[in-house]
């Protein structure tokens, strides 16, 4: 069994795809193309992916995230809005992370759908 505790006793916490894509847009503050967020994903090494084809889970994550989503398996919970070629974090989510609650709820939704889909593909 691999060690997944990181040297300590801890466990350590496996961020989403959508946390990851967050996590990037909040460090650089200005609207992305999803070729620029997977790129900056993979050089901070913000998520392990089980693919050969990171760039297009990125844009499933996305998309499944977003505000306008019209996708089949879209989330209920909306991160994401798209103007262009450019993804920004949505206004409605800027305002639900204020309440930490409501953040916890979503990282163990997202988990759990990052899961069932990394299990089809």
């Amino acid at each position: 069994m691999d060690n997944i505790s990181g040297g300590n006793s801890q466990k350590t916490k496996k961020r989403t795809i959508a946390q990851a894509i967050l996590e990037v847009m909040g460090e650089t503050n200005r609207p992305m193309t999803s070729q620029e967020i997977c790129q900056l994903i993979l050089e901070r090494n913000l998520y392990h992916f089980n693919t050969n084809d990171p760039l297009k889970m990125v844009r499933d994550a996305l998309k499944r995230h977003a505000i306008e989503s019209k996708v089949k398996k879209a989330s209920p919970h909306r991160y994401f809005e798209q103007n262009g070629k450019q993804w920004h974090p949505s206004k409605e989510f800027q305002n639900n992370t204020k309440e930490e609650s409501v953040v916890v709820l979503l990282d163990l939704e997202d988990s759990l759908y990052d899961y069932i889909f990394e299990l089809e593909e």
